[in-house]
C-alpha cells in the first residue's frame, strides 16, 4: 500500500476507471462539473453511483455543482446526498481508494491549479463491501422534482443576497429523511427486455419500466440495459446476491415479499410476475458484460 499524492492518485484511479467492467461508487462531500464529466468519460464501465453532501452552502459557494444531478441523470447514473459526508472514497470493481481528494479539477488534478492531495489504494475486501452497502442504503437518491426545490431555493438566496444558508428549508429537508432499505414493488418491471424492445406489451406497462429505466422508447438494447443496471432495483438485486451468494427465483421472491415496504400488500403472484421479468433483465445485463 503506498501513499499517493495528488497526480499520483489520480493517475492510479484513471487507470482503474479505465479497466472497470463492473461498478464504480463515488463518496465525496464536493462534486465539481469538470471533475464528474471526466469521471465518467474515463470510466469504461456506465453503472456508476455518485454520492455527494450537497448542504446549501456548499452549492451557494460553488463547492459542488448542482448540474452535476443533470449529467447524472442524463446519463442514467443515480446521484444521491448524504448531509454528513465528509469522507472521499471511489470504489473500482475490486479495488477502493480512499484520501483527501474531492472529486473536482483541484482535488484531480485535472487543471494546473490543484490542491495537495494525499490518498491510497488497496483491494475492496469483504468488510469495506458490507460498511459501503450499509451506507448507500441511508443515502437520499435525488430526483428532478427535489432538485428543481433546491435549484429555485438557490436563487432566491442569490437575489436576496443572504448569507449561505446551512439548512435545506423545510418543503426540501422533508423529502431528505434517511430512506429505509427496503424495496417497493413498483421497482420491479412490468415487462421483458424483449417486450420493450418489440412494443408488445401494454403500454401503461412499458412506460412504467422505461419510467423506472429513465430511459424512452427509441432507446437501444444497450441503452435499456444500462438503465437496468443503475436502477434502484438492480441495485437490490445487487445486494441481496452480496449479502446470500446464489440466489435461486423462489429465494429472490420470498426475499423480495419480506423487504417489501408497500402497505397494502401486493398479491404473491404479482411479485412472482416481476421476479420472472427481473430474472430476464439480470440475465440479460449478464449476457452483455
Amino acid at each position: 500500500m503506498l501513499l499517493l499524492e495528488t497526480g499520483a492518485f489520480r493517475r492510479e484511479l484513471e487507470d482503474a476507471l479505465s479497466s472497470a467492467e463492473q461498478e464504480v461508487i463515488v463518496l465525496s462531500a464536493f462534486v465539481k462539473l469538470e471533475a464528474l464529466k471526466w469521471l465518467i468519460e474515463t470510466s469504461r464501465t456506465s453503472n456508476l453511483k455518485i454520492v455527494s453532501r450537497w448542504q446549501p452552502s456548499d452549492l451557494a459557494a460553488g463547492a459542488s455543482d448542482l448540474e452535476c444531478f443533470y449529467l447524472c441523470e442524463e446519463a442514467n447514473i443515480p446521484f444521491g446526498i448524504s448531509r454528513n459526508l465528509h469522507g472521499k472514497v471511489y470504489i473500482v470493481d475490486s479495488k477502493i481508494f480512499i484520501g483527501s481528494a474531492n472529486l473536482t479539477s483541484k482535488g484531480m488534478s485535472l487543471s494546473h491549479l490543484e490542491n495537495d492531495e494525499f490518498g491510497t489504494g488497496f483491494e475492496y475486501g469483504h468488510t469495506e463491501k458490507t460498511k459501503v452497502r450499509d451506507y448507500l442504503g441511508s443515502v437520499n437518491w435525488l430526483d428532478r422534482d427535489t432538485v428543481e426545490l433546491m435549484a429555485d431555493f438557490l436563487a432566491s438566496v442569490e437575489r436576496e443576497k443572504s448569507a449561505n444558508p446551512n439548512e435545506w428549508p423545510q418543503n426540501i429537508s422533508e423529502k431528505l429523511h434517511p430512506q429505509p432499505i427496503g424495496v417497493w414493488f413498483h421497482d420491479l418491471p412490468m415487462c421483458s427486455l424483449d417486450q420493450i424492445l418489440t412494443q408488445s406489451a401494454e403500454p401503461s406497462a412499458i412506460e412504467h419500466d422505461l419510467d423506472c429505466l429513465r430511459s424512452t422508447k427509441d432507446a437501444d438494447e444497450d441503452e435499456l440495459l444500462n438503465g437496468f443496471m443503475s436502477s434502484k432495483v438492480c441495485f437490490w438485486l445487487e445486494t441481496q446476491l452480496h449479502d446470500y451468494g446464489e440466489l435461486s427465483f423462489g429465494k429472490v421472491t420470498s426475499l423480495f415479499h419480506n423487504q417489501l415496504l408497500d402497505d397494502p400488500m401486493p398479491y404473491r403472484k404479482s411479485i412472482k410476475e416481476g421476479v420472472v421479468n427481473l430474472f430476464d433483465w439480470a440475465s440479460a445485463s449478464l449476457r452483455g458484460i
